[in-house]
């Protein structure tokens, strides 16, 4: 029996192996994820995470919170494997094979304005915690290559698709804007006065482009990579809840369903190899998320899509750098179960 049919035999269940089980291209490009990743340290003190969010007001309509945040994110080095099975085709059975990672996000609150104390974010609180996987997909339908799957404790859970790219010197200005200005539910305009005016007014941090975070993105970039340095080779991971071709979408319980109802997730992971202009090698991890938040302003019945944009950057802890083992050195007879690392 060659390597191929007995690696077929064990993993057409599912089963958790460690990650010297596995290779990295089984993982794809979820592989340079493995590990835990913190918020990178700025020289002006300034935090990396920031969190824009409009919720219902009482006599202002709304209310837009701008939280600083730092930032814990988990990809486990434990890996899911599981396959399934298709009809046959043509006297062959279609088979899928997916590898995935179990990740854990906490993000907690740097924020020490009286508004946040205000708002009950005061420095230190945690403002989210997120559990989930990442799934790398074999045999694609759809040009979909990633999955992921989350749980939230606000009553959220997600299903998002897309797919990776790998590029070679992108520069530092690749970041397309993410808005945080309310528009219609079919995306145009709100002509109406006032759904804006917290947001395009006075910011509520001078670092901060509260309008379009993912300048932040930018400028950090620019901040670590150097004036002489600057990335080299990046990947780029982009998923969304938005797949009409497809199945993805967010669950909501009925409160939220009815109050304030997440309708869409768009998110981009952008891992970078950087070289600075010492010629030291180093790996970033910035995203951007945007969830679509609907409800009307206090004292409308007009439904209003509210952005809510998380956006961050990361680096890898030292100790968390993994090695992955060729899947032909490993001995394939018999399979793993959780309990065996």
């Amino acid at each position: 029996m060659n390597l191929e049919s007995k690696v077929r035999g064990l993993t057409l269940g599912a089963q958790v192996l460690p990650l010297s089980r596995v290779s990295e291209s089984d993982l794809g490009a979820l592989a340079p994820l493995v590990g835990v990743w913190e918020n990178v340290q700025l020289e002006n003190g300034t935090p990396s995470g920031w969190n824009t969010i409009s919720v219902p007001g009482q006599d202002k309509g709304f209310v837009f919170e701008v939280i600083p945040y730092s930032e814990t994110l988990t990809f486990n080095p434990v890996v899911v494997q599981a396959g399934n099975r298709g009809p046959v085709v043509n006297g062959q059975q279609v088979e899928q094979m997916i590898f995935g990672l179990l990740y854990e996000q906490q993000i907690v609150s740097a924020c020490t304005s009286d508004f946040c104390n205000e708002r009950g974010f005061p420095a230190g609180s945690t403002i989210h915690v997120e559990t989930g996987l990442f799934l790398n997909i074999g045999n694609p339908n759809g040009g979909y290559t990633i999955a992921r799957m989350s749980t939230i404790p606000h009553g959220n859970s997600l299903l998002a698709l897309g797919s990776s790219i790998e590029t070679e010197n992108p520069g530092t200005a690749f970041f397309s804007p993410a808005s945080s200005i309310p528009t219609m539910l079919n995306g145009e305009r709100i002509n109406q006065l006032g759904y804006s005016d917290q947001i395009i007014g006075k910011p509520q941090f001078a670092a901060f482009n509260q309008i379009n975070p993912n300048a932040f993105l930018q400028s950090t970039l620019e901040s670590l990579a150097g004036s002489t340095g600057g990335v080299t080779n990046m990947t780029v991971i982009e998923m969304s809840t938005d797949t009409p071709d497809a199945n993805g979408g967010i669950l909501n319980i009925p409160f939220i369903q009815t109050n304030v109802n997440a309708t869409k997730m768009d998110a981009t992971f952008w891992i970078e190899d950087i070289k600075d202009s010492n010629g030291n090698v180093d790996q970033l991890l910035q995203y951007s998320q945007t969830i679509n938040l609907v409800f009307p302003a206090t004292g409308s019945a007009q439904p209003i899509n509210w952005p809510h944009v998380t956006i961050n950057t990361m680096r890898k802890r030292p100790e968390t750098q993994m090695q992955f083992k060729s899947l032909d050195t490993l001995d394939t007879t018999e399979g793993l179960t959780a309990s065996e690392f």
